[in-house]
């Protein structure tokens, strides 16, 4: 009569299990392999990078994984895997062996990649209760793990700046936030909740250094590139911003190479030039170039006429102005046709003739057409009051200037208005507004000049010296950002042990990543560098196949690289889609090139790309030459399985299981490659795979049974490894039960419900928990019902 697998292994398991039986010497004794504990990570660890894990499963690899730490004390590879999961799975608490699991992370693996530890501690605060209890852990946590990475340093004090900002101890607040900020001056979070409570007491330095810090952190990122050249033009730093806007027109063409500058860049370039001593030239070329492309601009052609006019070329000045004039009325004319262009509107020319080319009657007529057409705008209300100004029809511009918004232009004419009346001291703080709106503008270029008429001077509200000299403190000679492409800021190379490796042979590299700035690297999710690894995999020869994501990974250094320095991210190759093949098939020659990818994105077809324009994925091949099976070479093999040392029996056990499969895998079909292949073979090969599951070493049982995970179990299989759940040595029982439990059939629940309460090893019985067991829930075995009375 026909018995399910899972009805013999339950038969097995209930009649050969005895008290006495159950708990041999090894359970009460410390088991000790290094080998072993190297086989529960690596099943541990392909769980672990499964992105579909469950939280069964994730509880599956947690225990493998605790057990490599009892069977290799120096297991500490184990660490950064087991913190992550233990983090992941929020279902259980296993907040102590987090605990134990951080402090040796961060001295370990923190200069690499700080996120688990992140995640750490944000898993351990979520198992806390209240806030009290948060606030004295995130104390300790300053107290213990402080001092080793400012960064690390930065996130604590921040975290506790936020926890107790939930009490008015608002000094407390401001002192943790303050100490995450000069920690990690990169720390958004931190500044934004410290401009936030210090509203008022924070200098504009202080702002004009965290722009610039940002764009530290992302050289290209035209956004902030921007934001920085227009805080300094505001803080009239014309030196710095003229040298910003430059960066931004580099960078700028850097990404769109085909497009024409636009205006926001090419204006406030033009009009810093046009504020500095040395730079004021620049206004010509500027405007010659945007003419080249084919582009018209009047506030640009006006501000290059102003230019020319200012260094001494009044002809140059006149020619440009005049010509600017033909081409705006033209423009105007033929606003309908010229959709796609920056046409001229009433505005612009009626602001043209009050600021570039001075003409009263001119002005006044054309803000008289911009306010009829648009008499709800502030802008055409300011420019009509200013040119009944300059056409002594003060009356009349009074009026306007008290029913819209108020902007630069209603103020310069407010003064004149005042001045009119006599109201001096009143007219001047009038100009001293306008020219703080905008300080720059040909607008504020005539307030200061009508000031210097009244006998007053303009000070700007912020001292612009100052603003620099703190700037200069954390950035030397380098406050003005020089543009380099993103591929000579960051290199990546695939550091492998070797050209070559052989069957059953690990697999592993390193990514390098190389500073080759001369500012420090920031790798975070605002920097130039977010941390996305990613790495495919190509393999050829005997077999073609192409493993996508074979490596997928995203670090946070616990400090910005410094120039000309690296940092070593170690990988496992070995995994995945790319071990299941290597192990499958020992016979065949294979090439395997991989590629890595830095902050990948998919573009059309699916297809990868680096975000990073120019910046090439780096590449590195690797050869695994196939076995020579000869039928002298099996028979060795065969009797290394009986006088051979633990290690050849181990290997000889990975390598027919390899051959296992890959007879299986070409049952059905031809062979892909010049193979030794027979009809008897299989039979030889499971036949040895039994007789290593029936020896008495129990770390070449262990050894053996990892090797059948991924080939289907058959009847005389199954009960041979149902057999080793009887061994004395729990790592045997564990990994017995975990074989078995991914062939299992509806049976199996009682095979792991008797293991989880009669097992004498808490690894064990938790396994058999983490498979579906129903438990006791003691720590501790009850004992076992007497044989054949399951």
């Amino acid at each position: 009569m026909f018995k399910s697998k899972a009805f013999l292994v339950f038969t097995a398991i209930t009649f050969c299990c005895s008290p006495a039986r159950a708990e041999g010497p090894s359970d009460s004794e410390r088991l000790a392999s290094s080998s072993v504990g190297n086989i529960f990570y690596e099943t541990a660890y392909e769980l672990a990078n499964n992105p579909d894990i469950t939280p069964t499963q994730t509880e599956q690899a947690i225990i493998l994984l605790t057990a490599t730490m009892e069977l290799d004390r120096n297991a500490d590879y184990v660490n950064p895997v087991l913190l992550k999961l233990t983090c992941l799975n929020s279902a259980s608490n296993h907040s102590q062996l987090v605990y134990q699991l951080l402090g040796d992370y961060v001295s370990k693996y923190a200069d690499t990649d700080l996120e688990p530890a992140r995640a750490a501690i944000r898993y351990l605060l979520g198992q806390l209760n209240s806030r009290e209890e948060r606030e004295q852990f995130l104390i300790n946590m300053l107290k213990n793990l402080g001092g080793n990475y400012p960064v690390l340093d930065s996130d604590l004090s921040t975290s506790l700046g936020l926890l107790i900002a939930e009490t008015p101890d608002v000094n407390s607040v401001q002192h943790y936030l303050i100490q995450a900020y000069y920690n990690n001056k990169y720390n958004r979070l931190a500044f934004a909740k410290l401009a936030e409570l210090m509203s008022g007491q924070l200098g504009p330095g202080v702002y004009l250094e965290q722009l610039r810090l940002a764009l530290a952190e992302n050289p290209v990122d035209l956004e902030s590139a921007l934001v920085f050249a227009q805080y300094a033009e505001q803080l009239q730093l014309y030196e710095t911003a003229t040298g910003t806007y430059e960066y931004c027109v580099e960078l700028y063409r850097y990404q769109n190479p085909s497009k024409p500058l636009p205006a926001y860049i090419y204006l406030p370039w033009s009009i810093s030039c046009y504020n500095t001593q040395r730079n004021q030239h620049k206004c010509l070329q500027i405007a010659e170039i945007m003419q080249q492309a084919g582009q018209f601009d009047l506030l640009l052609e006006a501000i290059a006429g102003k230019a020319a006019l200012k260094t001494g070329n009044p002809d140059i000045a006149q020619k440009i102005l005049q010509n600017a004039e033909e081409k705006a009325h033209s423009s105007f004319a033929n606003r309908r046709q010229n959709l796609g262009t920056r046409a001229v509107d009433q505005e612009q020319l009626a602001w043209f003739y009050c600021f570039a080319l001075p003409d009263p009657n001119k002005a006044l007529d054309w803000a008289n057409k911009a306010y009829s057409v648009e008499p709800n705008s502030p802008t055409a209300a300011s420019l009509l009051a200013y040119t009944l100004v300059i056409n002594d029809q003060a009356e009349w511009a009074e009026l306007l200037t008290s029913n819209y918004e108020r902007n630069q232009i209603a103020d310069l004419a407010l003064a004149q208005i005042q001045l009119a009346k006599g109201q001096k001291d009143t007219a001047i703080q009038s100009l001293k507004s306008a020219i703080n709106m905008d300080p720059g503008s040909l607008a504020a270029e005539r307030a200061k000049e009508i000031l210097t008429e009244q006998g007053s001077q303009y000070i700007p509200p912020v001292d612009p010296i100052t603003a620099l000299a703190m700037l200069k403190k954390s950035f030397g000679e380098s406050v003005v950002p020089t543009f380099i492409r993103p591929e000579k800021m960051i290199s990546v190379e695939l550091n492998l042990r070797g050209s070559q490796f052989t069957y059953g042979s690990e697999l592993d590299g390193t990514v390098a990543i190389r500073n080759t700035s001369s500012q420090p690297l920031v790798i975070s999710d605002y920097g130039l560098f977010k941390g996305h690894i990613k790495i495919d995999a190509k393999i050829s020869g005997d077999i073609n196949k192409e493993v996508q994501g074979l490596v997928s990974i995203k670090i946070a250094p616990g400090s910005p690289i410094e120039p000309d320095r690296s940092i070593a991210v170690p990988v496992r190759l070995l995994t995945g889609e790319l071990r299941q093949t290597l192990l499958t098939y020992p016979q065949a020659s294979l090439n395997i090139e991989f590629t890595v990818h830095l902050d990948p994105i998919v573009i059309a077809d699916g297809k990868l790309s680096e975000r990073l324009h120019g910046l090439k994925p780096a590449k590195a091949l690797v050869k695994r030459p196939g076995i020579q099976l000869t039928g002298k070479y099996l028979q060795n093999r065969l009797g290394s399985l009986t006088k051979g040392q633990q290690g050849q029996k181990i290997k000889t056990a990975q390598l027919f299981t390899g051959l296992l499969r890959e007879q299986n895998a070409i049952s059905d079909s031809k062979p892909l490659y010049k193979m030794m292949s027979a009809d008897w073979m299989p039979a030889l090969l499971k036949s040895a795979l039994i007789h290593n599951l029936r020896r008495e070493d129990w770390v070449v049982k262990v050894h053996t049974m990892a090797g059948l995970l991924s080939l289907p179990l058959e009847f005389e299989l199954t009960s041979t490894v149902a057999e080793n759940l009887n061994d004395t040595h729990w790592p045997t029982r564990l990994m017995a039960l975990y074989l078995l439990s991914q062939h299992q059939d509806g049976d199996f629940s009682k095979v792991l419900d008797w293991t989880a309460n009669y097992d004498q090893n808490k690894f064990v019985r938790d396994m058999a928990i983490a498979l579906g067991a129903t438990s006791s829930k003691s720590d501790e075995p009850v004992n076992p019902p007497l044989p054949g009375n399951p």
